[in-house]
């Protein structure tokens, strides 16, 4: 999604957003994840919708609401980029990962 900014308002695109500890956790995952494959659009999308899935727990959690059902679809996410990935990269400090952000 192209984002739209006014005229000597360039650098202010993220101005007063707070990154929470699961979006903090998501990107350290999906840089962690992403590095030496391929570029894919699907894992592309993935990964963006596994972050607009983070903060949205993030602000969840801040007011005390019910989280299950984002954290069941980020780790959804999550398996599917294991089978999308499948026998691709079988590091074992990756696959650490992955175990401990299905926790």
């Amino acid at each position: 999604m192209e984002q739209i900014v006014m005229a000597g308002f360039e650098g202010f695109e993220n101005a007063g957003l707070v990154k929470g500890p699961q979006e903090k956790a998501t990107e350290k995952f999906i840089t962690e994840y992403r590095h030496g494959k391929e570029d894919n659009p699907m894992a592309d999308f993935i990964y963006s919708s596994m972050l607009s899935i983070a903060r949205n727990i993030d602000v969840q959690n801040s007011r005390g609401r019910e989280i299950s059902r984002n954290m069941t679809s980020l780790l959804g996410y999550i398996q599917q980029l294991e089978t999308m990935y499948e026998g691709v990269d079988d590091d074992q400090e990756l696959s650490d990962l992955l175990q401990e952000a299905a926790r």
